[in-house]
C-alpha cells in the first residue's frame, strides 16, 4: 500500500511552490540559489520517473570500461545493436538532465 501523495508528488509541489511563490519575490543571489534548488528538484523528479530506465542503462553496454576501449579501437564500428543501445542510454540521460522550465 502506498501513501498518497507520493514522494514524487510532494517534491513537485515543493518545486512548484518555490518557483511560483518564492522565486518571484527574490532578487540577486537568493533568487539564483532558489532557482538552483528548483532545478535540482526537477532533476530528482526526472530521475525518479526514469528509475527503471536508468537501472537498465547502468547494466547496459556503456557500463563496461572494456567496451570503451574497444570502441576507441574501432572494434565496434558500424555495430547497429550497440549504436541503438548507446543511443537509448543517451536518451534516458537527456530526459533526466534536460533544463527545467520554471
Amino acid at each position: 500500500m502506498r501513501d498518497e501523495p507520493s514522494g514524487a508528488a510532494l517534491i513537485e509541489a515543493a518545486r512548484r511552490a518555490l518557483t511560483e511563490e518564492v522565486v518571484p519575490a527574490l532578487a540577486g543571489r537568493p533568487r539564483y540559489v532558489a532557482l538552483m534548488v528548483a532545478n535540482a528538484l526537477g532533476i530528482a523528479l526526472r530521475e525518479i520517473g526514469e528509475a527503471e530506465a536508468l537501472a537498465d542503462a547502468a547494466r547496459g553496454p556503456g557500463a563496461d570500461d572494456g567496451l570503451v576501449r574497444a570502441i576507441r579501437g574501432g572494434r565496434h564500428d558500424a555495430d547497429p545493436a550497440l549504436h541503438a543501445a548507446l543511443t537509448g542510454q543517451a536518451d534516458v540521460a537527456a530526459r533526466v538532465w534536460k533544463a527545467s522550465a520554471g
